[in-house]
């Protein structure tokens, strides 16, 4: 619990101090990677590099600038938490509301002491009292100080409360942010690393509950990219585009919006767009529903051929099944919490892949020939 001297003491301007560096990290991960891209990634793609070399050169740059966005989203993620949420725009007060608090507390303090009464760390309030016990006005000089160390006792008690739900509130988004204790997570997560705990296997048990109770619903993406989780193999899966197209139609929204705003300005001949992140609306239906809580965000990008307004292409789909990427934290599973009854913190669900008892994978796939008018 936060103590009244904590609260007296506390260093509000720190954790802007705090955003602002952070702030200067972003700034230079955005730097190397778009050099990165300019100098390697895009200079790679246009040569077209042929043959099986080429395309494990292509794969690997493109791992590379994967595991830098992945960086660079950690921290803007965090840089938006402490800008938005820890600064009182969003969330439950954070430093603005501990700014709040922090002059309730001084303003408290100096009415104890006009009153010659002092607040201890808990709220509670000391106080002595200088009367006449032979005067007629000694109970109503009693009972006024008393009424005056309730008065501030509540107010200060309801001051440490909130405070102390402020600064647990941070001190959780920060740890799924950061990840887990031992490192500051990218993609490229080591594996079976730790030695289980009990806790971790319990959490392992609540998400192969999870996968169940999805099977149950009709949930089939979600249950099997649950269980394949579990399973520990880490090898690839395979999905349908055509088929993820058709079961979310914000992705097919999103795809449209490619071919019309990127795709249909560019000249004729060969194309490759960047990647994109999309996601499923829940909004949308049942399946919609499936893969949001199968997969939620993931990225996708056309290639093909494009001759006036005629284009011919397929779309390929990548996601890195982890549940560590602190960009995309949630303090707990929120999903799992609504259908299912069930509260897993991502912070635990990704240790299982540094435990052994679960294993990262990568998700991708790659859809037929199609064709469009732009």
């Amino acid at each position: 619990m936060v103590t009244f001297t904590q609260l007296l003491e506390l260093d509000v301007n720190g954790l802007e101090t705090f955003a602002d560096r952070w702030g200067r990290v972003h700034k230079q991960i955005k730097e190397a990677r778009e050099g990165f891209h300019d100098d390697v990634v895009r200079k790679l793609h246009a040569d077209h590099w042929r043959g099986e070399g080429g395309r494990k050169a292509q794969e690997y740059c493109d791992r590379i600038q994967t595991g830098i966005d992945a960086l660079d989203a950690e921290v803007k993620s965090l840089r938006r938490f402490l800008d938005e949420e820890a600064d009182g725009t969003k969330g439950r007060g954070g430093v603005k509301g501990f700014e709040g608090l922090q002059n309730e507390a001084r303003s408290l303090q100096q009415e104890a002491f006009s009153h010659g009464m002092t607040i201890n760390d808990d709220g509670s309030v000391q106080y002595s009292v200088m009367y006449d016990p032979g005067s007629p006005d000694a109970q109503e000089i009693l009972d006024e100080s008393k009424r005056t160390a309730n008065s501030l006792e509540g107010r200060a008690k309801q001051v440490l409360s909130t405070a102390t739900e402020n600064d647990e509130w941070i001190a959780l988004s920060l740890k799924v942010i950061f990840g887990t204790v031992q490192n500051f997570e990218t993609e490229d997560r080591k594996y079976d690393v730790f030695e289980p705990t009990v806790k971790d296997r319990m959490v392992r048990n609540q998400l192969n509950n999870v996968g169940a109770l999805a099977n149950a619903r009709g949930w089939k993406t979600t249950a099997g990219l649950v269980q394949h989780y579990l399973d520990g193999s880490g090898k690839p899966v395979e999905v349908e585009p055509q088929q993820m197209l058709n079961d979310m139609p914000q992705f097919q929204r999103d795809l449209d919006k490619t071919m019309a705003n990127d795709v249909g300005k560019r000249p004729d001949g060969p194309f490759t767009t960047e990647w994109q992140s999309t996601a499923p609306n829940p909004k949308d239906g049942d399946k919609s529903m499936d893969w949001y809580y199968g997969l939620n965000h993931f990225q996708y990008r056309t290639v093909g051929e494009k001759h006036g307004d005629q284009v011919t292409y397929h779309v390929e789909v990548q996601k890195r099944y982890d549940w560590g990427v602190p960009s995309e934290h949630r303090r707990t599973q929120t999903a799992f919490g609504g259908p299912f009854k069930m509260e897993l913190e991502q912070a635990d669900l990704a240790r299982l892949n540094s435990t052994g008892l679960a294993r990262d994978f990568d998700v991708k796939g790659s859809s037929g020939q199609m064709r469009t008018t732009v």
